[in-house]
């Protein structure tokens, strides 16, 4: 049957036809070769590739591949302290404190020049603190879910998994609730720190910030209490114990019970040991010696 059209003329198919029609399609979307070139369309509808940049020879299409960057909107400007929505959004949740802007003020003041400080301190006890509480630091940007995962997998009753950037966020802006509010704000913030201070910075304030035990704040106060003796001059024990104790200040010191303060030592020379910043034999050579503490305070050897 035929409809006759001004411009055209019209056959409706019929229904053996029809059928026939929908058996070749099908065998065309079945078809592998016609499945390639679908799949290959998609992948390259996705990459955001234009229609002259599939004109070009293959070099030149690998040189820009993902050439998006105009479509998307750019999130680095959300990773602002002092934009609305942060504020907004903390303040309606009730996290951050109300003094938040006096705290960020004294965090800036802190890293001014913390580059060339931080540089001051001996490298073993920069390398004990990096490998006891984030020795991925230097990779992440600002929390590492590696390290989120294998918390989860090793500590499933809570602990661990959290980098220095997000103590420091902690230690400064936040409480120390265990609530999952709190945990977002502290992930945001680390965000925060990671894009506007450099790594020096925040490792040179992790260590004039963080509690070290019998209220002393920062590596100099603790170094002066335990052992008498400013932070350059400190040993590789030494170092490992400060290291050590930062999970537990007040339950894991050596002054407190001296047993749990030598296993926390003997536990950071041995993550040293992993992460390749110490021999095995000068680990093992140190856990064998007694702690020397300040004003003649001795913790006695214990026995592995």
């Amino acid at each position: 049957m035929s409809l006759y059209l001004p411009y055209q003329t019209f056959t409706v198919p019929s229904r053996v036809d029809r059928i026939s029609f929908s058996n070749a399609l099908v065998h065309s979307a079945r078809c592998p070769s016609h499945r390639r070139r679908r799949r290959r369309r998609s992948l390259l509808l996705l990459a955001g590739c234009s229609p002259p940049q599939l004109r070009r020879p293959p070099a030149m299409c690998l040189q820009k591949p993902f050439d998006i960057s105009f479509k998307l909107p750019n999130p680095l400007p959300l990773l602002n302290v002092s934009s609305g929505w942060f504020l907004w959004v903390c303040g309606f949740i009730g996290i951050l404190p109300s003094d938040f802007s006096d705290r960020w003020n004294y965090l800036v003041e802190l890293s001014r020049g913390s580059e060339k400080r931080v540089k001051t301190l001996p490298y073993h006890l920069i390398q004990a603190v990096l490998a006891s509480e984030d020795r991925r630091f230097f990779y992440h940007f600002g929390f590492d879910p590696y390290g989120i995962g294998r918390a989860v997998v090793f500590y499933p009753n809570g602990g661990g998994g959290s980098t220095i950037t997000q103590q420091l966020a902690k230690n400064i802006f936040l409480t120390s609730e265990r609530k999952i509010s709190r945990k977002i704000v502290e992930g945001i913030l680390s965000l925060i720190l990671e894009r506007r201070f450099s790594k020096w910075e925040i490792l040179y304030s992790y260590f004039n910030k963080m509690y070290w035990g019998h209220g002393n704040y920062g590596i100099e106060a603790a170094s002066l209490f335990y052992f008498g003796k400013h932070p350059p001059l400190l040993n590789v024990g030494e170092s490992a114990l400060l290291a050590g104790i930062l999970p537990g200040p007040e339950s894991l010191n050596p002054i407190t019970n001296p047993k749990k303060g030598k296993d926390s030592q003997a536990r950071a020379l041995r993550r040293m040991v992993a992460a390749g910043f110490l021999d095995l034999e000068m680990a093992l050579y140190i856990v064998r010696q007694p702690l020397r503490l300040f004003n003649n305070r001795d913790v006695e050897e214990v026995q592995k």
